[in-house]
């Protein structure tokens, strides 16, 4: 099997010196550890892959992107100029080739996250046409769907939901052959938002713990229950004052509030899910299950009992975990990569299975991160030109962008640890969607996560109370799929 060297050898391949075309439309020191081997497709399949679009120009036409009119969101779409930094050179080196390629220009509409909708919704409403895609938050665009001003994807040209940039939510978010909205690779936060475990080295060796994170991924034992077995007993009074404050040392270490993802990611880690799609393709209530019920017990016991988790209400930067308080510490990808200057050792690695026979790591990406959504206003002439520019984005973010980030891990001051780059294909291989995340906002996406932050067990109570009231939301959601 190929190891990591092939990401390297796909990051040499970022070049191009263009000029910028982005423009604004007005409106509004470890010893080096072995590389893993693992089981997954990632190493043979991952290759330069044509987008198969072929000799196609549009005269100078601009290509109007929605989007949320913050730094980490414009980045998915191009990069204002060349700086030096790897990741922010391929995105800008991937627009300029495409600007050039197909003789277009990108024009930005950016708006406040909070006025996404609406901004979308009236542009429709009002027969504007100023934008071509919006790349929407997850959790808002529900809504767009039922209110009809969304295309459905299936009917654009050009797009090969079969080409390895296409993630999950091609299967998570169609019923009857119709699908409102979706991610490609292209939405570049799909992979810096998905959640990972980062470990504190030096304590793992001080702990005398020999089989490593790394070494059970690399033997397919990286299950919930080893994992709890690692952290159970970390925790204690650091300071003796007889009582566990944020001065003291923890197994397990996750920021912000109210935490949602970084605690629920254990049981979707799990592979459990809020729904599951039946024989004719029809979503129904999937988290009345007696395995749900176990993980919550796992999750519970690491969570809230014993002080082995402490929950930080400081950004990402800020942990305990970068002052060698914790052991592990949960965040997402976007947060490693800011933070790796960081003066610590650490290693990465994907949530854990819940036992050897699941097929993959998983990880739920979070809400925060984009979808694409298209306007109904787009004609015939227009869905032509869409499909060619996200079909092309997309492939090119995969075969250039993405192995930057692989580039970019090997070149931080733990360069030698050469086995996070194959962690990061594993978490971003096993990036999770699900349409009653997406679609029922409301009703289930909390349910386990206020349960164990109110330090409450009655779970089973708690599912008995919403079945009714998801299904029949389900029946009634669907009808917009007709």
């Amino acid at each position: 099997m190929k190891k990591y060297i092939i990401w390297l050898l796909l990051a040499a391949m970022l070049t191009g010196t263009l000029a910028g075309c982005g423009q604004t439309v007005e409106e509004t020191t470890e010893t080096p550890a072995e590389t893993v081997e693992t089981e997954t497709e990632t190493d043979d399949s991952w290759r330069e892959t044509s987008d198969e679009i072929g000799d196609v120009t549009f005269g100078g036409r601009a290509y109007n992107v929605l989007y949320r009119d913050e730094d980490e969101h414009l980045r998915e779409i191009t990069a204002e100029e060349l700086t030096g930094e790897i990741i922010n050179d391929a995105i800008y080196n991937r627009t300029e080739e495409i600007c050039e390629r197909f003789d277009i220009t990108v024009g930005l509409v950016p708006v406040k996250e909070g006025d996404l909708n609406n901004s979308f919704t009236n542009s429709v409403t009002a027969g504007d046409r100023n934008f071509d895609i919006a790349f929407q938050h997850m959790i808002f665009t529900a809504s767009l769907a039922a209110g009809g001003v969304t295309l459905n994807w299936y009917d654009i040209p050009y797009l090969n939901f079969e080409k390895p940039w296409w993630t999950s939510s091609v299967e998570e978010l169609t019923v009857n052959d119709i699908m409102y909205v979706t991610a490609s690779d292209y939405c570049l936060n799909t992979f810096e938002m998905a959640w990972c475990l980062i470990f504190n080295k030096q304590m793992m060796a001080d702990m005398g713990i020999s089989e490593t994170p790394y070494d059970l991924v690399a033997e397919n034992k990286w299950t919930i229950d080893n994992y709890c077995s690692m952290v159970k007993d970390v925790s204690y009074d650091s300071n003796g004052d007889g009582k566990m404050t944020v001065d003291d040392v923890y197994g397990i270490n996750s920021y912000g509030h109210p935490w949602l993802a970084s605690i629920s990611n254990y049981w979707w880690g799990c592979g459990e899910t809020i729904s599951r799609f039946d024989d004719n393709g029809q979503p129904y209530f999937a988290m009345d299950s007696e395995k749900t019920q176990t993980v919550f017990e796992k999750m519970y016991a690491l969570l809230a009992e014993n002080d082995i988790a402490y929950w930080d209400q400081t950004a990402g930067a800020d942990m305990i975990f970068w002052h060698d308080q914790t052991l592990f510490a949960s965040m997402m990808i976007r947060d490693v990569e800011v933070n790796r200057d960081k003066d610590i050792g650490y290693g990465l690695v994907p949530y854990p299975k819940y036992d050897e026979e699941q097929e993959r790591y998983l990880s739920l990406v979070d809400g925060h991160a984009s979808v694409m959504a298209l306007p109904v206003t787009l004609t015939a002439e227009d869905q032509e030109f869409v499909g060619a520019m996200v079909e092309a984005f997309s492939a090119a973010t995969y075969n250039s962008v993405l192995p930057a980030y692989y580039e970019t891990a090997m070149q931080t001051k733990f360069a030698q640890d050469e086995i996070m780059p194959e962690m990061l294909s594993l978490i971003r291989e096993g990036r999770v969607f699900n349409f009653g995340y997406v679609y029922d906002v409301t009703i289930n996406r909390d349910i386990l996560v206020n349960l164990i932050t109110g330090k409450k067990t009655d779970l089973a109570s708690k599912i008995a109370s919403v079945k009714e009231k998801t299904e029949n939301y389900y029946k009634e959601v669907t009808q917009i799929f007709e």
